[in-house]
């Protein structure tokens, strides 16, 4: 490489900088050239490119030119490609980076371009719309490529052996129930359960539960949280703590408890060793909390897994679920912003579908075979996945203030969270007091 001649370099060079401009190619090619950066895995990847072939096919004055990067998935990516002028005209952000980008001005205001078009937002599902309408000014940056769910899976064998009833679909049950299920379903190598007085809690072979919580993920915890009226962080804009609210501090118990009282439910150092999603997929685990992903990793890595799916329970305050979204947007200095908008557009609405293994949000795609009539999807998904978008206590991960990345890392409750997971304190003994003394000054920082 070190050898290459100067008049090739300048070639290079010439071409990256058309490239960067969304210039007409060389060649002969007078189509316009649409950046579009993508992250993911190669499946993901080609549930994006199948229905932008007909896209292309339909407007061939564009050229899709594909490219992957860690912009969408991570913002500071994004910063640095903002920062040396070679940002792509379209991006695919997700609801935990979504309002990084608005607030910063990086990505366009579509407001303008749904005005001039037939879109009617309100043809996508309400939960996803108002997570991206901004609460200070009502503007609207990106729309829905689609979202998941946090929703309880379950094997089907293991409960028929333990002779329980499954869960019901519609979340028709409670977190004391799945606790009890979880206790019953967890078997030492002698074949007793977590009930009996002969149970050996240092020879498990089967556990009952798994919930990402003992990843220390947001996903994991914060249904529960939502479901026993608590969370981390409440008002308008997300940048109130409640996290040493006794309904909090009760739901955190409750994990707790599932780990360390109960020895049900896989620990933070069981997590490290394996993915507890891992072990259930292995026919390891009765139950887990997860988003849909987990349907193709069952499909690609044991077929045969007998299992299905129920929505959430309920907790004193209600059913509750986590949704993260992700997102078709335009980076605000692009010079193809018509063609940016033809595209995003299409994807959103005409070529939506199971794109990145999502459920669609758009009119009643999702219930379709795009989404919950294809092949392999378990019997109860319309009940376990679609329905609970619409819950009233269902919630999304965006961050208006942007503010949860100082306030979960190791300033804010990061260590509190991990002396709950670990057993090191109580719940109680961790966050009581914590706004006051901790969260408070971290998010006055922000402001």
């Amino acid at each position: 490489m070190g050898h290459i001649k100067r008049g090739l370099i300048g070639i290079v060079a010439a071409a990256a900088l058309l490239l960067a401009a969304g210039c007409t190619t060389t060649g002969g090619d007078s189509r316009q050239n649409l950046r579009v950066m993508l992250w993911g895995n190669s499946t993901d990847i080609a549930s994006i490119k199948a229905p932008a072939a007909a896209f292309e096919k339909a407007h061939p004055e564009i050229k899709i030119v594909w490219e992957t990067g860690d912009c969408g998935v991570d913002y500071a990516a994004c910063k640095t490609l903002v920062a040396g002028k070679n940002m792509p005209d379209v991006v695919v952000p997700g609801s935990w980076n979504y309002y990084d980008m608005v607030n910063d001005g990086v990505i366009a205001d579509l407001g303008p371009f749904l005005t001039k078009s037939n879109v009617d937002l309100g043809d996508f599902t309400p939960l996803v719309v108002k997570a991206l309408t901004s609460p200070k000014d009502g503007t609207v940056h990106a729309l829905p490529m689609g979202y998941n769910v946090q929703s309880l899976y379950y094997n089907k064998a293991m409960f028929a052996a333990a002779g329980l009833a499954e869960p019901p679909a519609d979340g028709s049950y409670t977190y004391d129930d799945l606790r009890a299920w979880s206790k019953k379903l967890t078997i030492d190598e002698n074949g007793n359960n977590a009930e009996s007085p002969n149970f050996n809690p240092q020879k498990i072979k089967q556990y009952g539960y798994f919930n990402f919580a003992a990843g220390l993920i947001q996903p994991g915890y914060a249904p529960i949280l939502a479901a026993f009226g608590g969370g981390i962080l409440g008002g308008k804009l997300g940048d109130q703590c409640i996290i040493d609210k006794p309904q909090t501090i009760a739901a955190f118990q409750y994990i707790q408890d599932l780990m360390w009282k109960d020895h049900s439910t896989i620990t933070p150092q069981l997590q490290q060793e394996e993915p507890g999603y891992s072990r259930w997929i292995k026919g390891q685990v009765a139950m887990q909390q997860g988003s849909h992903e987990q349907v193709q990793q069952v499909a690609d890595q044991n077929p045969t897994l007998k299992y299905d799916m129920a929505a959430l329970p309920a907790g004193s305050a209600g059913n509750a679920t986590l949704i993260q979204i992700h997102n078709w947007a335009m980076y605000q200095g692009s010079k193809n912003k018509d063609a940016a908008w033809e595209f995003i557009k299409y994807m959103a609405t005409e070529g939506s579908g199971k794109q990145m293994g999502l459920i669609p949000a758009y009119k009643d795609v999702a219930l379709g075979s795009a989404f919950a009539q294809g092949a392999g999807e378990p019997s109860h998904l319309v009940d376990a996945q679609v329905t609970p978008a619409g819950w009233p206590k269902s919630f999304t991960n965006v961050d208006p203030a942007n503010v949860w990345a100082a306030v979960s890392g190791q300033d804010g409750f990061g260590p509190a969270l991990e002396d709950v997971m670990s057993n090191r304190k109580t719940a109680e003994q961790a966050l009581s007091g914590l706004c006051a003394s901790k969260i408070n000054g971290v998010l006055k920082l922000q402001k």
